[in-house]
């Protein structure tokens, strides 16, 4: 699901300052959605495709390389809703391009299961359930329930996303039976 960085200027993102540098993750989620619904012309809806595509391979690579305080500011800075924004074909605003859907569905999945359960690799961390709360209201704020129900219908790339939709959505559900579980004394 990761490839290599998605740019030269992000090579040495894994001992760089930008991984822990809230303004810079603010500055890419927000070039995730650079443009989306403008149209000017071909030229420059190719360019903010790619500026788009970038960021979120930039953001993707953070995510992959993060420790507990990075999952904070990604939190922090509406990653989880950038992602939906990304996967958004529902309402015809997204990117609507199946691998730009998988990937935005895997790393949905793997960011709230990453909070849910917490790390347990080269970035290791605790559960984070407060985290994930929040990353479950943006998911909601954004219409990402929505969004990755849509998909779960997704014959694409041999059935990958409605895959990757299904294991999202277990995330979702897996969430709210939590809420509903609470212990005697978190009441």
């Amino acid at each position: 699901m990761y490839d290599n960085p998605p740019d030269p200027i992000f090579n040495k993102i894994q001992n760089s300052e930008i991984i822990n540098t809230p303004k810079a993750l603010h500055s890419l989620c927000m070039l995730t959605c650079y443009k989306i619904n403008i149209h000017f012309s071909q030229e420059n809806d190719q360019t903010a495709l790619e500026v788009r595509h970038s960021s979120r391979q930039c953001l993707q690579y953070i995510q992959m390389l993060g420790d507990a305080s990075v999952y904070t500011e990604l939190t922090n800075v509406g990653y989880v809703g950038v992602l939906v924004i990304a996967i958004s074909t529902a309402s015809g605003s997204g990117e609507e391009e199946n691998y730009e859907i998988r990937d935005g569905l895997g790393h949905i999945s793997s960011f709230l299961g990453y909070l849910h359960q917490g790390r347990y690799n080269s970035a290791t961390f605790p559960p984070q359930p407060l985290l994930a709360l929040r990353a479950h209201e943006q998911l909601e704020e954004e219409g990402g329930n929505e969004e990755i129900d849509s998909q779960l219908i997704n014959e694409g790339l041999d059935s990958n996303i409605k895959n990757s939709a299904s294991r999202t959505n277990g995330w979702i559900l897996n969430h709210f039976i939590e809420q509903g579980n609470l212990k005697p004394d978190q009441q």
